[in-house]
């Protein structure tokens, strides 16, 4: 049976995804690449919320997905075809789709006046990495973190199909049936908290940001071993849906009481005063119970097919890679508008939507040499991907 609830979560993520970082401008606790004179301190204890989970998802997913893809090829022609997959896309998107974001925030800040070409041309690549510069890989950071973590992790892939580790997968199978799956936070969890005190802060950056690296190739790794274990351990998920779902309310209810209020209105500074290590257990907690609970539900309703599916999932990556320079283009043309505070976000993100969906259908049309530029497939080797279905099949 072909799994569609995993194409639906994948949708539902970046859809969260756009909606959050239209709205990050208006937070008055963050600093962003441009932020409204105007805050709403509303919107972003709202995005308190996704602000814990989003990213554990995306990666859940992605680890899901890559279980696919190396199931269906192994050795080096699974790394040739992660590599083309991301690789290209992140340097297309670093040296093209990524300078009209920096541009716009150059104009702002009074460090360039000039045209977007002459931008590209005289200053993109020539005065330093980003922030002190303006070459960056912006929100792609989230691809070369994939591409990097799918390379670590290719031994471990090797090892857990390898049938002396089957006393191991068998613990997994076990645990992940079991109420012990909630403990599987565990593994991001106290990663994270031992690398914290070699990197302190989250740089987005890769080489100084071990701490974050490794609580996100976690979640990465549970997204591949539950997909590898589908058949055992989906059961389990689903039954336990309510309960993950409370767990999250739980959690959601006081972190909001305890530390979300206070550090967006600047009472008690981060996570409200929150101590660090309480602070990282039940945020942590609440993002597993969020991807247990959106798995068991997404499982139970949405594993079905839909024409809209299919054709939102074939685009969900060049959308990905050009929304947000869809959203610093509308904010750079929006703010100034005197609109309430709501109606210029609405915009933002009716703005980035149409154009991220425009780039995206565009995308789609690129003849076969373009298209991995962006991240899509030649159409006869996806043709022939969802004729077998080889990467949602149980």
């Amino acid at each position: 049976m072909r799994l569609h609830y995993i194409d639906w979560l994948r949708v539902s993520a970046f859809a969260i995804l756009i909606l959050y970082h239209s709205s990050i401008a208006f937070f008055p606790d963050l600093s962003w690449l441009i932020s409204s004179p105007e805050h709403s301190p509303n919107l972003s204890l709202v995005m308190m919320f996704p602000r814990v989970w989003r990213l554990a998802l995306l990666f859940f997913v992605s680890g899901m997905g890559t279980w696919f893809a190396f199931r269906s090829e192994t050795g080096l022609a699974f790394l040739r075809g992660r590599f083309t997959r991301l690789f290209l896309p992140l340097i297309f998107a670093m040296c093209v789709i990524i300078v009209p974001q920096v541009w716009y925030e150059r104009l702002l800040d009074g460090r360039f006046d000039g045209s977007l070409m002459e931008f590209w041309v005289l200053n993109y690549f020539t005065e330093g990495r980003y922030p002190t510069g303006n070459f960056s890989w912006a929100h792609m950071w989230f691809v070369a973190y994939l591409l990097v973590m799918t390379v670590v992790c290719y031994p471990v892939f090797l090892a857990m199909i390898d049938p002396r580790m089957r006393p191991v997968t068998d613990w997994f199978e076990r645990t992940a049936r079991s109420p012990a799956i909630y403990l599987l936070v565990l593994m991001p969890l106290v990663l994270h908290l031992a690398l914290s005190p070699i990197f302190p802060r989250q740089t987005n950056v890769l080489y100084n940001d071990g701490a974050w690296f490794a609580a996100y190739a976690s979640w990465f790794g549970l997204g591949f071993l539950v997909a590898k274990h589908h058949q055992a351990v989906i059961g389990g998920i689903i039954g336990r849906r309510w309960w993950s779902a409370a767990i999250a309310a739980v959690l959601t209810a006081s972190l909001y009481r305890f530390a979300w209020v206070d550090e967006v209105h600047g009472i008690g500074g981060a996570h409200g005063g929150m101590n660090e290590v309480v602070y990282k257990t039940l945020s942590f907690t609440l993002a597993w119970c969020v991807i247990l609970a959106a798995v068991g539900f997404a499982a139970l309703y949405v594993n079905r097919p839909s024409k809209a599916l299919t054709w939102l999932n074939a685009k969900i990556f060049p959308l990905y890679i050009a929304h947000q320079t869809f959203v610093v283009m509308a904010l750079y043309y929006v703010l100034p508008l005197g609109q309430p505070l709501m109606v210029k976000y609405a915009l933002v993100v009716a703005i980035t939507t149409f154009w991220s969906l425009t780039f995206a259908m565009l995308a789609d049309r690129l003849p076969a040499p373009y298209r991995t530029l962006v991240g899509l497939p030649d159409r006869k080797v996806a043709r022939t991907a969802r004729s077998k279905a080889v990467s949602s099949r149980t």
